[in-house]
């Protein structure tokens, strides 16, 4: 199964719960949240079934965490639109506009709560990995505020962590070893860390040298990533984990594994 089937049966679940988990919202907060947690990409949820196919599961048992980490996924972007002053948000108006302010960023704390809520019911494991996800990306953005320079610090905070989560909560699904769901969870950082720094280099193009470090840093993740994978099963979906820095944006900058 590729990224554009997982996207499709995600999409299909988040529509079949949504209703049920979030039960007697306003008129209003339905339509924001429902908007915010719609045209997304879909690539930690993605990852999340992947990997659980990688280490012989079934997507089925990989879709309650990939759900939680699109919500924490969805919750994060309501504050970054609020805190940044975004207006659009996939071609729709930010939920900070539709709402006011106060009621968005208490939507999207609805969103982190019922995540970390979903995988208590999932086991303690999968708790804790959305928990500290969660820790981990409010403590980066925090930091962004404060030191922008300390940029690989930043993304493996704010981009990485979920992605790692995303990628553990997968191998805990398939009820992989210690050592595949530390494997899964480091593959998982690495490439949160090359998505952010793919997709900075195309939003906004940094100078010539600061460019080349940065290439140089997403190759290296790359590598990092790949080799994380060294003791997984030899499979289809194995091979396209190892691929799969190369799906983010492989038209949109020159990296390339090596």
């Amino acid at each position: 199964m590729g990224l554009t089937a997982y996207k499709a049966r995600i999409d299909a679940e988040l529509e079949l719960r949504l209703p049920e988990w979030f039960p007697g919202l306003a008129p209003a907060h339905c339509e924001a949240l429902c908007g915010n947690l719609a045209d997304g990409k879909r690539l930690r949820g993605s990852l999340a079934c992947l990997m659980a196919e990688a280490l012989g599961a079934r997507v089925e048992q990989a879709l309650p965490g990939a759900l939680a980490v699109e919500m924490v996924q969805a919750a994060s972007l309501v504050h970054d639109d609020f805190v940044d002053g975004d207006a659009v948000r996939r071609g729709r108006p930010a939920a900070w506009t539709q709402l006011s302010p106060r009621r968005a960023v208490l939507l999207a704390d609805l969103l982190f709560a019922t995540a970390i809520e979903k995988m208590a019911g999932a086991g303690t494991r999968e708790c804790t990995s959305i928990a500290r996800a969660i820790a981990a990306m409010a403590q980066g953005a925090l930091q962004e505020t404060l030191d922008r320079s300390a940029y690989r610090s930043i993304i493996r905070l704010k981009t990485g962590s979920l992605f790692a989560a995303a990628a553990r909560l997968g191998a805990l699904a398939a009820c992989a070893s210690d050592a595949a769901v530390e494997a899964a969870t480091q593959f998982g950082a690495r490439v949160g860390e090359v998505y952010q720094m793919v997709d900075d280099l195309a939003d906004a193009p940094p100078g010539p040298a600061l460019r080349l470090r940065m290439e140089e840093d997403a190759v290296l993740c790359a590598e990092q990533a790949r080799r994380a994978l060294d003791a997984f099963p030899d499979n289809p979906c194995t091979v396209m984990l190892a691929e799969l820095p190369l799906t983010f944006a492989p038209r949109r900058s020159p990296i390339r594994m090596r």
